[in-house]
């Protein structure tokens, strides 16, 4: 399950940092990684061309750091010139990427409302799941820290259900990828629902609340058949995003998986939803599922 990952860099918002954790990324359970960098056009002239100069710069920077000893995992390095978007698409078309992984930087999160244009571009053109991380935290780990950080880059997800079709999407989406790929790591996975105490009749709460939870037994013993390890059912009293944060924490997750019911939750940001709150609000990783289209 997501055993090939793409790691898209810009060389200077952290996520470079990863070149020198192969082994570890190995142990989450990665079988292959790619990396990426984008050059610009050089736009100086009357004509923009490939900057072959910052190309070399880039493929000498990814010789000179990556480093590992595993002999089992496959580590591929693309340097090509274009806009990032773009040729991180065309290199998930033509290759079998499981999941992409994307950072960005403070300045992008606070014009683009959201996680920035490149992020934003990909999520509506993307069918595999994107993991955004936060390039700040990455950043100030230590050594130690982050080897740590990478192997357990997918070993604790909580799923927050909220039922509907966004959250029956997510489990199906994490069924398939159990049944296709040989599991060699242990995954955990933490089953939340939130049931709003907002009605006046407190019968109707506990009615949902008692719903919630047979639904979230029969959610569990789904993926306990295809080798996922359901740690808890947690059906919580009150307010959806305090709730499903507080969770993340009392847990120790490494990583939030959700869906949504919107065509894109990441390009659509005038109107906030669940998946948007939890976006911005959350310093855990993300591991976004696109619905199919």
């Amino acid at each position: 399950m997501l055993q090939h990952c793409l790691i898209c860099t810009d060389l200077k918002e952290g996520l470079q940092r990863l070149t020198t954790f192969v082994d570890n990324l190995e142990k989450s359970g990665l079988t292959e990684i790619t990396f990426l960098h984008s050059v610009p056009l050089w736009t100086q002239g009357e004509i923009p061309r490939i900057d072959k100069d910052k190309i070399d710069e880039a493929k000498s920077y990814f010789e000179s750091n990556l480093n590992y000893n595993s002999s089992t995992i496959k580590v591929n390095i693309e340097v090509v010139s274009g806009e990032p978007a773009n040729n991180i698409y065309d290199i998930v078309q033509q290759t079998n990427i499981d999941f992409v992984i994307l950072g960005t930087s403070i300045k992008n999160a606070i014009q683009e409302g959201l996680f920035g244009s490149t992020a934003t571009n990909l999520t509506k053109r993307l069918k595999i799941p994107v993991m955004i991380l936060r390039p700040q935290l990455i950043s100030t780990f230590r050594r130690e820290e982050l080897a740590l950080r990478c192997e357990h880059l997918n070993s604790f997800w909580l799923l927050p259900y909220k039922g509907g079709k966004s959250s029956r999407y997510l489990i199906d989406r994490l069924k398939k990828h159990c049944q296709q790929q040989c599991l060699n790591t242990h995954r955990q996975v933490l089953l939340l629902t939130v049931v709003e105490d907002i009605s006046r009749s407190q019968l109707l709460v506990e009615n949902n609340f008692v719903e919630a939870q047979k639904e979230l037994l029969k959610i569990k013993a789904e993926l306990e058949t295809v080798g996922l390890d359901v740690v808890d059912c947690l059906v919580k009293k009150g307010s959806p995003i305090p709730e499903t944060l507080q969770v993340a924490l009392e847990y120790d997750i490494s990583a939030i998986a959700l869906a949504d019911d919107r065509e894109n939750i990441l390009l659509d940001w005038t109107i906030r939803s669940f998946g948007q709150e939890i976006l911005h609000r959350s310093w855990f990783p993300l591991l976004y599922f696109p619905l199919e289209k």
